[in-house]
């Protein structure tokens, strides 16, 4: 089985894409109603499916599903599981519910970043009906009973649709990803600030929120829980992002490319790891690229508004 109990009532589901085992994680919260909050890509519907009639004893219900945000590693599998779940009421960000309707630019942008290959991998979002997507604005309470309680909050940074889930008894907060990767070898978060539209500074706020709310553990898609010196790993993103943004602007400054910010990050990453380059996995390396291109494309917006 790809799931495991973190608390009582909460579980890690491993949405294996591409049968690849952690890279993005769901997560099930469960009182005497039921939410998944973040369902993987498309083609990882059966494994989620799967995965849950296990956790129901070989019934599948769920009352709500809940993207964090409308990028295909999150959403992906939505209108799969809707199908299947037709009671399931799916809660996404205001500023992302037309795309759960309308997918074409999240193909789009899929295709421009990875590939068209990439949706035969991963699979390719289906138009979700109108009636099933209910808006969620900066601030949505859910009460699933047996004293399960979610905040859904509004934390854009990563990006403008971007929500993140504070289960309130447990102190556990759902991040999204609005914090950074976080991968066997390397014990600290590695920002995700992906084209088109990361902004540091909304970044930075959601970081900081996310430290008032001094959270007991932080949920990871990418990938697990991190239930230790868990404020120690909120503030080494924190420092990183803001390390990133200064030095990438001197980058700038001095006419170099994305690519030179590539290499800036993965220097920083490799040498906190202590790696060298050709130990970086390839996954993270394509991140770190994505990285670059989201503060390269940033930076320049933010100039052009100057």
């Amino acid at each position: 089985m790809t799931y495991r109990e973190i608390a009582d009532g909460v579980y890690l589901i491993d949405t294996l894409p591409a049968g690849i085992p952690g890279l993005v994680a769901g997560y099930l919260v469960r009182g005497e109603k039921s939410a998944l909050v973040d369902v993987g890509h498309a083609t990882s519907a059966k494994t989620v499916l799967s995965e849950l009639r296990a956790l129901g004893g070989g019934n599948l219900r769920l009352d709500y599903l809940i993207p964090t945000h409308v990028h295909l590693d999150h959403a992906g599998a939505i209108s799969h599981l809707a199908k299947a779940m037709p009671n399931a009421r799916v809660l996404v960000n205001e500023h992302g519910a037309k795309h759960m309707i309308d997918p074409t630019k999240l193909i789009q942008h899929q295709m421009d970043l990875f590939g068209k290959e990439s949706l035969s991998i991963f699979g390719a979002p289906v138009a979700l009906p109108r009636e099933r997507v209910e808006s969620v604005g900066d601030l949505y309470n859910l009460d699933l009973g047996a004293g399960k309680r979610l905040r859904l909050l509004w934390t854009p940074g990563h990006a403008p649709h971007h929500m993140s889930a504070f289960l309130d008894n447990e102190r556990f907060l759902i991040t999204g990803d609005a914090v950074g990767l976080h991968y066997p070898g390397f014990n600290f978060p590695i920002p995700a600030t992906p084209p088109p539209s990361f902004d540091e500074n909304q970044y930075v706020k959601t970081l900081s929120r996310f430290m008032d709310l001094n959270p007991a553990g932080l949920l990871l898609p990418h990938f697990g829980p991190v239930l230790e010196n868990v404020r120690g790993f909120l503030q080494a993103n924190l420092e990183t992002v803001r390390r990133w943004g200064s030095e990438v602007s001197r980058v700038l400054n001095r006419g170099g490319s994305v690519n030179d910010i590539f290499e800036l990050f993965i220097t920083d990453i490799a040498g906190r790891a202590g790696k060298s380059r050709d130990q970086i996995p390839d996954l993270i390396s394509k991140s770190i690229m994505l990285s670059a291109s989201g503060y390269d494309s940033y930076v320049q917006k933010m100039r052009t508004r100057q």
